[in-house]
């Protein structure tokens, strides 16, 4: 397919580059590559194109609609979470790091804490929806400013966030303390 073929591909779609690059799950820049000619277009990609150019207007209209919900979504990435309780904010420099990847979550804050979890979008609130388990050391400090006691502590948090671009915030009942999350995206994976 030629450049001024996944161009002429592209307006009878009425999508734009960016588009199809949230479709398939690249970046824009390698879309704009393809329809300048710089990189050849992938035959995976190529016959994506021609599948969709030959669906009826609802099915088209359908597979449109995913643009909608990764508008939405999460990246996949490094984030950093912070949080709030009573209006005690804890430091910047106590943030915690997690990586997002394929629906799963794993970080860990400046104290030891470890957590894991995992995500996924709802389509019907539109939101990101989280579960993640906190596992503080023996004698280590919630975020919520309490102890976690010889035996250390485990804390589950469920919450839902919007797309954080560049940041998100949710509240969440821990232990029947109200905490203010808030999640804000720090970078791409490296490859």
């Amino acid at each position: 397919m030629s450049e001024s073929g996944l161009k002429a591909i592209l307006e009878r779609l009425g999508l734009r580059q960016s588009e199809l690059a949230r479709l398939i799950d690249v970046s824009a820049r390698t879309v704009s590559q393809w329809a300048t000619g710089d990189v050849s277009l992938p035959g995976p990609v190529a016959a994506y194109l021609r599948v969709l150019l030959a669906l009826p207007p609802e099915l088209l209209a359908e597979e449109f609609a995913r643009l909608e919900g990764r508008k939405r979504m999460l990246d996949e990435g490094i984030y950093s979470l912070t949080c709030r309780v009573n209006d005690c904010q804890i430091a910047e420099s106590d943030a915690a790091l997690a990586v997002l990847r394929n629906g799963k979550i794993l970080g860990s804050d400046r104290q030891g804490g470890l957590f894991t979890g995992s995500y996924e979008y709802d389509a019907a609130t539109q939101r990101n929806k989280m579960h993640v388990r906190l596992q503080v050391p023996p004698n280590g400090v919630l975020f919520t400013g309490g102890g976690a006691g010889p035996g250390g502590a485990v804390v589950d948090i469920v919450g839902a966030f919007d797309r954080a671009a560049p940041a998100s915030h949710a509240i969440v009942d821990v232990r029947g303390e109200q905490v203010e999350l808030q999640l804000t995206y720090l970078g791409p994976l490296p490859n």
